[in-house]
């Protein structure tokens, strides 16, 4: 990834300036902590979709819970079941909270637990949903070194310890 100049701090939301970037970690160092951060994690986020194409990444579906297009968190807020909410909206109305609010953009942390605050609110339900949704894992095949019982079999005994024999 070769470095590319930023056009577009996007301040409004991020809350960075040019300033902020200066002696900052480059973007390719970042990336690969944050990769190895995400790896095999369940990643809780609100419209994270944007944070991973900022990344250039792929996070499994099954493996990401984004707040800003849960059903429950939806019907809840008395929001339309199939609409992307708006952070601050979910907040205001189910948290009884004001976020993101002055000009100085808005704050990561308090979007970040926000957002886990949100999901808390849903997680048993909604696993509980996305577990009954997936389709039933087949039957493991029975694991010859886990199944002990087959090696009482006579076959694995020397034949002078057959009862017979004594």
């Amino acid at each position: 990834m070769t470095p590319t100049p930023v056009v577009d701090y996007r301040t409004r939301w991020s809350g960075v300036t040019r300033r902020h970037l200066k002696g900052a970690i480059p973007f390719r160092a970042a990336r690969a902590e944050i990769l190895k951060i995400l790896k095999d994690k369940i990643v809780v986020g609100h419209a994270i979709h944007n944070d991973f194409q900022a990344l250039k990444y792929f996070h499994p579906k099954e493996r990401t819970r984004d707040t800003s297009c849960i059903p429950l968190l939806n019907q809840k807020a008395g929001i339309p079941v199939k609409a992307n909410a708006s952070l601050k909206s979910l907040a205001k109305h189910l948290l009884h909270k004001n976020i993101q609010v002055g000009c100085k953009g808005h704050s990561s942390v308090e979007d970040a637990q926000t957002t886990m605050e949100l999901y808390r609110l849903v997680e048993v339900e909604w696993e509980e949903e996305l577990a009954s949704s997936l389709p039933p894992r087949p039957p493991s095949p029975p694991s010859p070194v886990a199944d002990s019982a087959q090696y009482m079999d006579d076959r694995y005994w020397p034949a002078d310890l057959n009862v017979d024999n004594l």
